[in-house]
């Protein structure tokens, strides 16, 4: 990869002199500044990215060429993104002595949309919106306790907050729950989702001059959920990463949101980047294996999902984390296309941070540009004899099917797998529309796959309902010790006898 130049995250905060403090703040700004005019000049000249993304889903990705000019776009991005986290939690942290401590595990309910702060806040029967939400929670020095962050906005309908500026930086461990507003309602559907959302942050002006726009977390045991995130510039629409301090941050749960789609879940409103993106975390999960934990994440302009260990910044790793029962790409029936402008969930490391042992599963990813998993950001990477190749999630090998026969009313799938001997394996199936790929909706999976000393394994599966003549079958393969989840197979039409 081209700019493999690193931004050190370490900022020291926790004793210096005001006067120190403000010196370092000049000069994050400085280097945020030098970063977004390099990054233009990057995205003028090789004009990568992909304009219109929301609206065109079906385009195809121009090549080689383009998926470079991507990745290298987000790296750089990735930067930006680093060095204006940095400031922002920077910024907060010479605040905090000037703000009054709560008690443990203190709820806040948001009871406006608008986007003020108050200098002074504590006062009984105050208007407390989003923005004062998260600066008192971070206040509150409590980081073993979890505060809570509730909505009571009057009035029917979407309730649409609007910040004119990048919200504080989730610093201390918290609940975010939309779903506490009035009339809001979880999924309770297997297939597609029906939850009813009523909490909506509009990210338009959030980011625009400003490189970390969207909901950002810094904290480890912080819960986002019951929300829809669209529209946020120049940024993902979640972005998890380390905090100012370089600390791990682990045990993030992102559930039941709307990600880069307006609150109907049928149109897109992307994010500038990824709907999610994991940066340098560990042991986190996005969506889970509930219905009610279930995330609608298409309609932005890069993936869904970005899983990145620590590219061009020095951070660790990102390891261990889930992406697990989400629709990628998809409208909220489950079935409608609403694609994501690059592969469903990419995962990303280079050498100062590995990205190993991340479980994608039980998504239904379909129609995002490019492929529907993408492992190291290079297109579809092809198996190699042993998996003893490395790179994000240990470039695991995927299944090859070789064939999909309906007979007496049932469908029959029969492939192999060529990985590590003697490991074991988890393969899940896929359907798709006849001429497509990627894995749209989830068929069922067989698990304690054994691999013989040969590094060959072989598999026969039925789903529980036949799959019509004409669709297709995907699979992916995800070790179970590891838990390195693979790209998808190539597609095997289902033909009848």
């Amino acid at each position: 990869m081209t700019e493999q130049r690193r931004i050190k995250v370490s900022v020291e905060v926790r004793s210096g002199s005001a006067r120190a403090n403000r010196k370092r703040e000049s000069v994050l700004r400085r280097d945020l500044r030098w970063e977004l005019a390099r990054y233009a000049g990057l995205s003028a000249s090789t004009s990568a990215t992909p304009d219109g993304a929301s609206n065109n889903q079906t385009a195809n990705r121009s090549g080689t060429r383009t998926m470079m000019n991507l990745t290298q776009d987000r790296i750089a991005a990735n930067k930006i993104m680093a060095l204006a986290a940095l400031l922002v939690a920077l910024m907060a942290a010479m605040l905090l002595a000037a703000n009054p401590s709560y008690a443990a595990g203190t709820t806040f309910t948001v009871n406006s949309t608008a986007d003020t702060q108050e200098l002074t806040p504590g006062l009984t029967g105050d208007v407390i919106t989003l923005r004062d939400a998260i600066a008192r929670a971070n206040s509150n020095a409590n980081p073993s306790e979890v505060d809570r962050i509730n909505f009571d906005i009057p009035g029917a309908g979407v309730h649409t907050i609007s910040p004119g500026s990048p919200l504080p930086p989730i610093s201390e461990p918290v609940v975010i729950n939309g779903y506490s507003q009035p009339g809001s309602s979880v999924n309770t559907l297997a297939r597609g989702t029906n939850a009813k959302l009523l909490v909506q942050i509009d990210g338009t002006n959030a980011g625009r001059d400003s490189a970390s726009g969207g909901l950002t977390i810094n904290a480890s045991n912080t819960v986002v959920k019951g929300l829809v995130i669209n529209r946020v510039t120049n940024s993902p629409g979640i972005e998890i990463a380390p905090g100012a301090f370089g600390e791990v941050v682990r045990n993030v749960r992102i559930e039941g949101n709307f990600i880069g789609t307006d609150p109907s879940g049928t149109l897109a409103r992307g994010n500038g980047l990824a709907g999610v993106d994991l940066f340098a975390v560990s042991e986190s999960i996005v969506g889970g294996s509930s219905r009610a934990a279930r995330n609608l994440i298409s309609g932005n302009n890069f993936d869904g999902v970005f899983i990145d260990g620590g590219a061009a910044a020095d951070v660790g790793a990102a390891e261990n984390n889930q992406i697990r029962g989400n629709l990628i790409g998809i409208q909220k029936d489950g079935i409608k296309p609403l694609g994501n402008g690059a592969p469903g969930v990419t995962v990303f490391e280079d050498s100062s941070g590995k990205a190993n042992g991340n479980f994608i599963l039980s998504n239904s990813i379909f129609s995002n540009k490019g492929i529907g998993i993408d492992l190291d950001d290079d297109g579809s990477t092809a198996n190699d004899a042993g998996d003893t190749d490395t790179g994000s999630n240990n470039l695991q090998n995927k299944p090859s099917l070789g064939s999909a026969k309906n007979v007496s009313g049932k469908t029959t799938v029969r492939g192999s797998l060529s990985s590590r001997p003697g490991a074991t394996y988890t393969i899940q199936f896929f359907s798709n529309p006849s001429g497509t790929g990627q894995g749209r909706t989830f068929l069922g999976q067989k698990s304690g796959l054994n691999v013989d000393g040969s590094g060959k394994g072989t598999f026969t599966f039925s789903p529980s309902s036949k799959v019509a003549a004409g669709q297709t079958i995907t699979a992916t393969a995800t070790n179970e010790f590891t838990g390195d989840t693979s790209e998808f197979s190539a597609a095997k039409g289902v033909v009848t006898g």
